[in-house]
């Protein structure tokens, strides 16, 4: 069995070495940058070290030579990715998205990108849930949710994403699931604010009103309310919405602390998604308040003070 990872960044190593601890054949693709040379050098990170089986290359035609490759980039580069696989004709593989995010110029999900530039040979699937690579590689097991565009690769999807360490739980509505992760990185940041504030109790209010204001997206979109419920999302949030590991709760804490926006993949989802609530006419009072703080001089107290109205 011969699995891929494209991107070889903290998650995307992790995929990998997940991959390796199932005995699998393991490629690891990276851009020919220092970061690879890096890699390719010392074979470790802060959280992980991978094996010489392990083939860490920038030869894209070689990454792509597996029938599952896992993607695991930034959700705002993953359009280009998708323009060199179409330049490559790449037929009949089967892609599965470790990453999560909304493309912020358009506000599209990763699947509807993919099919507008790959042939309808290939497959493309989700997983997603909670996992930090700070706990995985300390042998802490996890759950998360595993979704595809075509229901005839489900059962394969789920193989290849199950390992010792991940529990994997199938579902068909591949929507549900990217609106889902999406959003959860959303109220990561969301929940960053609040404990910058000192308002940390008021990740209760995330709890409920985080998933509810999901599910009523995800149900305008035709996709299954109850994913909001699930590992993508409410499911995710102790790895996101509570976890020290968490960039988005980190950015939402500085920009409390001081006033200066940070980078993580939630950022650019805030403002897709203000493309969704318009377009779907869907009332999302968090995803368009923190939008408000970040973009239009709205203050986190008076952020706040609109949620209870």
């Amino acid at each position: 069995m011969k699995v891929s990872v494209l991107g070889a960044g903290r998650w995307g190593s992790t995929i990998a070495w997940l991959q390796n601890q199932q005995k699998r054949q393991v490629i690891l693709w990276n851009q020919e940058d220092e970061f690879l040379k890096e890699w390719q050098v010392k074979r470790k990170n802060s959280f992980l070290s991978l094996p010489k089986k392990v083939e860490i290359t920038a030869d894209f035609n070689l990454a792509l030579s597996s029938e599952v490759i896992f993607i695991s980039i930034r959700a705002q580069e993953f359009r280009n990715l998708c323009q060199n696989l179409k330049d490559l004709e790449v037929k009949n593989k089967l892609f599965m998205l470790a990453m999560k995010g909304l493309e912020m110029k358009t506000g599209k999900r990763l699947s509807e990108i993919f099919y507008e530039y790959l042939d309808k040979s290939n497959n493309v699937g989700m997983l997603a849930g909670p996992g930090h690579p700070q706990e995985l590689t300390k042998n802490v097991p996890t759950l998360m949710t595993c979704a595809v565009a075509k229901k005839k690769d489900l059962a394969r999807a789920v193989k290849y994403c199950q390992t010792d360490l991940m529990r994997v739980e199938q579902t068909d509505d591949l929507l549900g699931v990217e609106i889902s992760s999406a959003l959860k990185n959303v109220m990561g940041i969301v929940g960053g604010l609040f404990f910058g504030l000192g308002l940390d109790s008021l990740k209760g209010y995330l709890i409920v009103k985080g998933p509810e204001e999901t599910a009523r997206l995800i149900k305008a979109m035709k996709g299954k309310p109850l994913t909001a419920y699930g590992p993508a999302h409410l499911g995710d949030y102790a790895a996101t919405v509570f976890s020290p590991y968490s960039r988005n709760h980190q950015v939402g804490e500085d920009f409390a602390r001081t006033g200066k926006l940070g980078d993580a993949e939630g950022v650019p989802t805030i403002t897709a998604v203000q493309k969704l609530i318009k377009k779907y006419k869907v009332k999302m009072p968090i995803c368009e308040g923190i939008y408000q703080v970040f973009y239009k001089g709205l203050r986190p107290e008076k952020f706040v003070k609109r949620l209870f109205k």
